[in-house]
């Protein structure tokens, strides 16, 4: 029975570290880097790659903005998260977490232009006791919630990475 449950924390693990790992441009397929570059042709050199599932995470800066795009192994293009300050966000956004979210701060936020579902808003929302990750409609609706990680869980896991 011990063994039993070695090997399945074990796999578990494994299978975790294979969710998101980062990799060298070589290891990029060429559809992926074109695609890249013809969407993002102001792109810095600071890209970094990383594999995620699998599609292709690309976090790179634009203009001095923070960013990064998601693409399939054909180069198809499915996602883009770009860094915004919360003054940037549409008066609906603010509002709504104002009034949803009385008390809380608000510790990073982006827009996200997804290929299926076009844009979005995305932020980290803290009080003294809870965090959420929230995701808004341009109108203020709230689309997804999920708590937040505490340190020790995102340290665990950026140690996996």
């Amino acid at each position: 029975m011990k063994k039993l449950i070695v090997l399945l924390s074990a796999c578990l693990l494994i299978s975790l570290m294979g969710f998101t790992q980062k990799i060298t441009p070589d290891k990029v397929p060429t559809p992926v880097k074109q695609a890249f570059a013809k969407k993002f042709p102001a792109a810095t050199d600071d890209v970094k790659y990383e594999m995620e599932k699998k599609d292709y995470e690309i976090n790179f800066k634009d203009k001095g903005v923070e960013m990064s795009a998601n693409f399939d192994a054909t180069g198809k293009w499915l996602e883009t998260e770009t860094e915004i300050k919360q003054s940037d966000l549409p008066k609906e956004v603010s509002a709504s977490v104002t009034k949803n979210f009385a008390g809380f701060k608000i510790s990073e936020v982006a827009k996200v232009e997804k290929r299926d579902s076009g844009l979005i808003y995305e932020m980290d929302l803290k009080n003294d006791k809870e965090g959420y990750e929230v995701q808004f409609s341009p109108k203020g609706d709230i689309l997804k919630k999920h708590p937040l990680k505490n340190e020790k869980e995102e340290k665990e896991e950026s140690e996996k990475k």
